[in-house]
């Protein structure tokens, strides 16, 4: 009667586990733009067809069969003698296989968007019959035969499946991206954040199975690992919210939902019935912290994982691997002291590692130059719906947004042009009331500081009127001065006869010409020719910087930086000072600032103020380069 509770209790979770298939469906669907939803849910169905006779005929054996030297299974081919060899036969290969399948789905998704189905469908078969087999036989080799592999003779612990499924699937995903690249215009598509929603909840409830199952037996471990479960996805998502929250990542809000919680469940795989609940939860919030941490530190390094599966499932998994000896009870340690268990946990890492990304990689490699793994740009663009299966809806959506996006640009093109008109209108206008300055305003004063000095020589007799004809003969000086300045700043002569940098350059030695500030001007490139538009624009906006960092950070240094980033073909110019700062707000930006951004954008370019307290202030505009058409 026992045996047959635990062969129908295996079985129930197996179908949990196959559950899951949904649920990371549903996540991946949701995550990724719809032009390629069509193919992701495809993709799923064939790479668990392919799992589902490969693992069985193959790969159980080689992770389940007679060991040779602790390295590989070696009997059980087709699934013979299985009966006869374990009491919980076929309920077992079967979860087995549930399990396989996660793995190699997992993977898959890592790698959408941008890889052919059919390099995809060869790395299944790769992964089912050998990558996944060979490191599972090493840590459950002995859960079918009565026999040891070398990790578990190590004292190596998982007890559901954190690196056996979770952290394999990772490092094959990691290879996976390394190979293939990233995404043309990476992005989380995110098309259905709602359907994602429904494939965590799916994911969490299929986790039940995934870890109440590996008890292998109905007992009372069955309902701790069950709640053990349910806790750590919950601490997990606390702890992601919380780093969400500290960082102030508000743009990843909802990722950071997502990934607390399947990190959460992952980590706790690794001892779902060995810890205690509270243990759970500090295993779960811990995980949540580092798994959403990996997710940025990915986008750092360039690896475009389209559904999160690495910070999640290789990261989770590892976590939960490691935290894993101090939160276990003692007794079910499989050596003396946390700290040398901890150590074995380590060696089973690195070999997964050494085995698993190794073996992937050059998979990946010889795939990508035989068959090749990655669609074309152009096929890209238009999404896998439409390459791999001709979707005609997704042909019309796809002919219906290049129609929108052809109207886009060319409405954009005409803003660029009218906006550069009007800043061209805005300088003759400029120049227009210099010239009427100079040639009136100009001239009156200079013909008034004529015939007042002309006065003062014939009224010499008179000191009270000398002294106002002084006076008056000094403000006409000054306001000669000034508006000599105005019409400088109205139209900058410099600018037109010896370019950017000399005007630029001239500007830093006004303000070294005062008494409690030093500018220093370094240009690190040779800056390409520009058009007269976009250095005017670009001249104003470094006047406008120097102008507030003068008026008030109290800066005592201030730094111009101009350089040229040849790959991009972006024209970068910095301004730095180390003044007092300010608290950057959005709904307090001044007049000057938003002036300045607005020249910016106007010109393609982007602007970028990063200012804290005390600590001053940097400048940042990057500008396109232009044919100066």
């Amino acid at each position: 009667m026992a045996l047959s509770l635990d062969i129908i209790w295996i079985v129930i979770c197996g179908c949990f586990v196959f559950f899951m298939q949904a649920g990371l469906t549903c996540l991946e669907v949701g995550f990724i733009q719809s032009k390629n939803i069509i193919f992701v849910s495809i993709e799923n169905l064939l790479t668990f067809m392919v799992t589902t006779i490969c693992f069985c005929m193959a790969g159980f054996p080689l992770m389940f069969g007679k060991t040779f030297h602790g390295i590989a299974g070696m009997s059980l081919w087709g699934l013979q003698d299985i009966t006869s060899k374990n009491n919980l036969g076929f309920a077992f290969v079967f979860i087995q296989l549930m399990f396989a399948g996660v793995a190699v789905t997992i993977f898959a998704g890592a790698m959408s968007e941008r890889t052919k189905i059919i390099p995809l469908q060869i790395a299944a078969f790769i992964s089912s019959i050998l990558i996944y087999p060979v490191f599972g036989h090493w840590v459950w080799g002995g859960n079918f035969l009565k026999q040891s592999t070398w990790l578990q003779n190590m004292g190596y612990i998982d007890c559901a499946g954190a690196s056996v499924v979770h952290v394999t699937a990772g490092f094959i995903a990691l290879a996976g991206i390394s190979v293939v690249g990233g995404r043309k215009k990476a992005t989380s598509g995110r098309s259905n954040i709602p359907i994602a929603t429904l494939g965590v909840f799916i994911l969490w409830f299929g986790w039940m199975g995934f870890n109440g199952g590996s008890t292998f037996r109905f007992s009372e471990e069955v309902g701790l690992a069950v709640l053990n479960t349910n806790l750590s996805a919950a601490a997990g998502m606390a702890g992601a919210l919380i780093l969400n929250f500290l960082m102030k990542k508000n743009g990843g809000y909802l990722i950071s939902l997502f990934n607390g919680v399947l990190g959460g469940l992952v980590a706790i795989t690794a001892a779902a019935f060995y810890c205690t609940p509270a243990a759970a939860i500090e295993i779960g919030f811990i995980t949540g912290i580092i798994v959403d941490l990996s997710r940025y530190l990915l986008e750092r390094w360039k690896l475009d994982d389209a559904v999160n599966a690495i910070p999640v499932h290789l990261v989770g998994g590892i976590t939960g691997c490691l935290l894993l000896p101090f939160f276990i009870e003692q007794q079910y340690l499989n050596l003396p002291d946390r700290i040398s268990q901890f150590g074995v946990q380590i060696v089973g890492i690195v070999a997964n590692f050494v085995w698993v990304f190794g073996l992937s990689y050059i998979m990946f490699s010889i795939l990508n130059r035989t068959v090749g793994l990655r669609v074309t740009p152009e096929e890209e663009e238009k999404g896998l719906n439409i390459v791999e299966f001709e979707d005609y809806y997704s042909w019309e959506k796809y002919l219906e947004i290049s129609g929108f996006e052809t109207e886009i640009k060319e409405k954009n093109s005409l803003l660029r042009k009218q906006a550069r008109l009007l800043v061209v209108t805005e300088e003759q206008e400029r120049k227009k009331l210099a010239r009427d300055l100079h040639d009136g305003v100009g001239q009156s004063l200079a013909a008034l500081k004529l015939i007042l000095g002309l006065a003062k020589k014939q009224i010499n007799d008179n000191d009270g009127l000398l002294l106002n004809m002084e006076k008056a003969s000094k403000l006409a000086e000054t306001s000669i001065v000034e508006m000599r300045e105005v019409l400088n700043n109205l139209n900058p002569k410099i600018l037109e006869e010896k370019g950017l940098a000399e005007a630029v350059r001239l500007l830093v030695q006004k303000v070294n010409e005062l008494d409690n500030i030093t500018c220093n001007f370094i240009i690190e490139d040779e800056l390409p020719s520009i058009d007269d538009t976009i250095a005017l624009n670009i001249y104003r906006v470094l006047q406008e910087a120097l102008t507030n960092v003068i008026k008030h950070s109290k800066a005592e240094n201030v730094f111009i930086n101009i350089s040229y980033n040849e790959e991009k073909k972006l024209s970068v110019f910095k301004v730095v000072d180390d003044g007092i700062g300010f608290q950057i707000s959005e709904n307090d930006m001044g007049l000057g600032i938003l002036s300045m951004e607005d020249r910016v954008k106007m010109l393609g370019g982007r602007f970028e103020v990063i200012s804290r307290m005390e600590g001053g202030t940097k400048v940042i505009m990057e500008v396109p380069v232009h044919d100066g058409k």
